[in-house]
């Protein structure tokens, strides 16, 4: 039982390659075995115990030191290096071939340091995954505390650039065309020319009553007369300022209209004829 209880101290520490010196006695060992040279065997496990590197070897010669002993009939003293084998690695498998009687002892030799490390054991294997899953944890952790600063990082240079320029489409003001406010001349025109054949039509009348003699007295004549004369003068007036608001209209039709201008037609009569321009009209809006 000493031996059980010193190698349990050992099932913490890491398990190491076999190395090659306690390989070469454990296969001339292996050999002395098969040959039935039993007490051989064990004296070069002896020297392979003392050349021992860790809980690898010790495993694997303790393990053929059960079988060794087992195949003598020293069935005590191979439990116990069985249970020493075990001890450091449970489900280590046997390095030879053995018959069913030391597979007996071997399996009887796991169960016992079975039940005595099982709990040990199972808090071992409970500690590693409560390790394993608070690593886990805190990588996971620390995966979203980078992930979280990156967004934040990046939101922050997203702040501080400048806006992006923005190229807006000049907006002109459209207005009255040139054309459109033709029309204002062109209505002065009108009216003026409207006024000029009224006064003129008056200063006519005038005229035509004074050759006749209607005025009955001198007096009457006299004012007639000087009403006639205003009326013509008015008249000769508002013709030409129908004559500058027409005119003017015509000028502005034809700077604000299409390159190609009016179309022109003239018609001869006898005696004389007519001349026709017809002009596109573009009545406001930019073009």
């Amino acid at each position: 039982m000493r031996a059980l209880t010193a190698t349990v101290l050992l099932l913490a520490l890491p398990a190491l390659a076999q190395s090659p010196e306690v390989k070469k006695y454990l296969n001339t060992a292996i050999t002395l075995y098969e040959n039935l040279e039993y007490e051989k065997a064990l004296r070069q496990l002896k020297t392979a115990q003392a050349r021992s590197k860790g809980a690898d070897d010790d495993t694997r010669i303790a393990l053929l030191e059960g079988i060794v002993l087992a195949d003598m009939g020293r069935e005590e003293a191979a439990l116990t290096a069985f249970k020493t084998g075990f001890s450091f690695d449970l489900e280590a498998k046997l390095p030879v071939e053995v018959s069913p009687k030391v597979a007996a002892v071997a399996e009887r030799a796991r169960e016992n340091v079975r039940r005595v490390l099982g709990p040990r054991l199972e808090q071992q294997r409970a500690e590693e995954e409560k390790r394993l899953f608070e690593e886990q944890e805190r990588a996971r952790a620390e995966a979203e505390r980078l992930l979280a600063l990156k967004k934040q990082e990046e939101e922050e240079r997203l702040r501080n650039q400048p806006p992006p320029l923005v190229e807006k489409p000049v907006q002109v003001e459209s207005g009255p065309s040139v054309r459109a406010l033709s029309l204002i001349p062109a209505g002065v025109g009108l009216v003026a020319g409207g006024l000029a054949v009224g006064f003129l039509v008056d200063a006519g009348a005038k005229e035509q009553a004074l050759r006749r003699g209607i005025p009955p007295t001198d007096v009457e004549a006299q004012r007639v007369m000087s009403e006639g004369k205003t009326s013509a003068t008015l008249g000769f007036v508002f013709t030409g300022v129908a004559a500058a608001g027409l005119g003017t209209a015509l000028v502005m039709l034809i700077v604000g209209g299409p390159k190609d201008g009016p179309a022109v037609s003239a018609l001869p009569l006898e005696g004389g004829g007519f001349v026709t321009a017809t002009i596109p009209l573009d009545l406001g809006g930019a073009r």
